[in-house]
């Protein structure tokens, strides 16, 4: 039988098993019974195989269902987690934040916003937020047409920063603000601005405190400094009026003492020349004290000039040693005097080291009774530099710890009896640590209450090089 074409080919090959090859001829019962039941099995497998597909269709809608609704759910829940979230983040800011529509209309704000306007969030939704301030300052929009400033951020797409006071309305104080205006993008489009207050008010009242507060220790530094440079000047010149007569009392009482040994009177001597050696020994103390304020005054005025030349250490000591000795043996102390070997010249100014070394010796002399006192001279090498050091120690009184520190400041000592009981303007230590620095050194102190102190001057062998 050949296969028509209006017949199926699996119907053909169906038939041809049936042993129906004449499509024009009918089939015998038995084989038209046999093709019936064949077409019935497969309408009953079609049907049975359409009952599955629309069971496993039915079934798969529903679970399908099912899973969009959960899937609808937590996407739900997850939304609403990141919404709270943000909600959150957005509320611990510091910051004052509106969202803005492309009118400046606020859509929504935090609580620092709510805040620093002194209003609740349902007086600020709905509202345009450029009406309720008064802007001021550069780089601020204009109050008079807040809408240009938004829509230029908008066009351009870039944000707007400024410094700016703002006067809110309903009388309410100005605050300084820093503000950003920024564009807010969603897709391809602007839909509005994000606008961002940070309260400066409080940095700007403390930098105008501090502003103030340093033009007045500017205003008290230079009110100081003219009533230095003042005292300074009084003091130079009340010195140099006061050492005149005091130079002429000297020399009075000197030629007294002359003339009273041409007498030989001893009654004479008695009664008077000891009279005179109190005039002579006060007015020398006196001229002391002047020299010293004399000496200070310029240090502080700048005037005190600095002569290096050559000179021998140990004949200096010798000369210290000469003039120190009588004060040593008026307080029973001994006094040892002891140089290295090898130190023989240095180049500094003589003058001021001699000042220097008789300041020390004299305090140490003054402040022990019974004692030692030494002067121990050194050489050390500390970076390739050689230093020649001057100790001078003594058994004396010793010094609080906590006096130490102001030590060296003009006019101190350790307390009021000690000027009471020992004399002194407490300038000698002052002007022997500003002449260790002129001469590019310095002098330091150790000391224990009771037991004694040393003091160290530290000076180049030769004067450094100018930088």
């Amino acid at each position: 039988m050949k296969d028509s074409p209006d017949i199926h080919r699996t119907l053909a090959r169906q038939l041809r098993r049936l042993g129906i090859r004449d499509l024009e001829r009918p089939p015998p019962p038995e084989a038209w019974r046999d093709l019936l039941a064949v077409i019935s099995r497969t309408y009953a497998s079609a049907e049975e195989d359409r009952y599955l597909l629309e069971r496993s269709l039915d079934i798969s809608s529903r679970e399908m269902e099912e899973l969009n609704e959960n899937l609808r759910l937590s996407s739900e829940t997850r939304v609403a987690a990141e919404r709270d979230r943000l909600n959150s983040i957005v509320e611990a800011l510091d910051d004052g934040l509106f969202v803005l529509d492309t009118d400046g209309v606020v859509q929504r704000l935090n609580g620092a916003a709510q805040r620093l306007l002194g209003a609740d969030a349902e007086a600020l939704i709905g509202t345009k937020v450029f009406d309720r301030f008064i802007f001021r300052g550069e780089g601020a929009p204009e109050s008079a047409d807040p809408a240009s400033s938004l829509a230029a951020i908008l066009r351009l797409r870039q944000s707007m920063r400024f410094d700016s006071s703002v006067l809110l309305r309903e009388g309410r104080p100005p605050r300084e603000l820093a503000c950003t205006l920024s564009p807010l993008i969603a897709g391809d489009s602007c839909v509005g601005a994000v606008f961002v207050l940070h309260d400066m008010t409080a940095v700007r009242r403390s930098e105008m405190e501090l502003r103030q507060l340093a033009d007045a220790l500017r205003t008290a530094r230079d009110k100081a400094l003219d009533a230095n440079r003042a005292k300074s000047s009084f003091l130079a010149n009340i010195s140099h009026e006061l050492r005149t007569p005091l130079n002429a009392i000297i020399g009075y009482s000197e030629l007294i003492s002359e003339e009273i040994e041409e007498f030989h009177d001893d009654s004479l001597d008695e009664a008077i020349g000891e009279d005179n050696r109190r005039i002579h020994q006060a007015a020398d103390h006196l001229l002391h004290l002047i020299n010293d304020v004399l000496d200070v005054s310029k240090i502080e005025a700048g005037k005190m000039q600095v002569e290096v030349i050559a000179f021998d250490v140990p004949e200096l000591l010798a000369a210290v040693a000469a003039v120190i000795e009588p004060l040593m043996n008026q307080g029973g102390n001994q006094f040892f005097v002891r140089c290295a070997p090898e130190i023989r010249e240095m180049r500094s100014d003589r003058t001021k080291l001699k000042q220097a070394l008789f300041n020390l010796l004299s305090n140490a002399a003054k402040f022990t009774h019974e004692g030692v006192v030494r002067l121990d001279v050194t050489l050390e090498t500390e970076d390739g530099e050689r230093l020649i050091i001057f100790a001078v120690s003594d058994t004396g009184i010793g010094i609080p710890p906590e006096k130490l520190r102001d030590l060296f400041n003009a006019f101190m000592q350790v307390d009021a009896s000690t000027s009471r009981k020992y004399g002194g303007t407490g300038l000698g230590l002052t002007i022997t640590r500003e002449f260790c620095r002129m001469l590019g050194g310095e002098v330091e102190v150790d000391s224990v209450l009771g037991e004694g102190s040393t003091f160290r001057i530290r000076l180049p062998l030769r004067p450094r090089a100018a930088t």
